[in-house]
């Protein structure tokens, strides 16, 4: 019986102590650390101005093509073709967005380090070739 006692004491130190020696030694970064402070301002102030700026034209061109495509839609859905006039105002906002995203692919101070171009030039082709769709149904409209 003592000897039960005695492994079980004995197993329950060992554990303890292997609990003991895995904690961590994380210190978090305080918002007083002058050296993170200072280049977080920098980097918030570089952020806040341009890239706010960028953002929010893009996704104001993003929502206005959107309401575009639906007018198209409906008009499609009414009369089997939309109006030139419509497809021209989505053209206009198409190579708007295009610009907007060669403009995130060609600054990299206004735009995170690992910003993955191949995914932008992609997206680019992809907007392109929309565009060159629209100006082919404006051709024959």
């Amino acid at each position: 019986m003592e000897k039960k006692i005695f492994a079980f004491a004995l197993s329950f130190c060992l554990s303890a102590g292997a609990f003991a020696q895995s904690t961590s030694t994380y210190t978090p970064i305080s918002s007083t650390d002058s050296d993170v402070v200072a280049v977080t301002n920098d980097n918030n102030l570089k952020l806040n101005s341009d890239y706010l700026k960028w953002q929010s034209q893009y996704e104001e061109v993003g929502n206005e093509i959107n309401d575009v495509a639906a007018q198209i839609d409906q008009e499609t859905a009414k009369r089997g073709y939309p109006k030139k006039k419509t497809v021209k105002q989505k053209i206009a906002l198409v190579e708007q967005y295009i610009q907007l995203l060669e403009y995130e692919r060609d600054n990299p101070t206004v735009f995170p380090m690992d910003l993955d171009k191949g995914k932008i030039n992609r997206k680019i082709a992809q907007w392109q070739e929309h565009l060159d769709g629209l100006n082919r149904l404006v051709k024959k409209i």
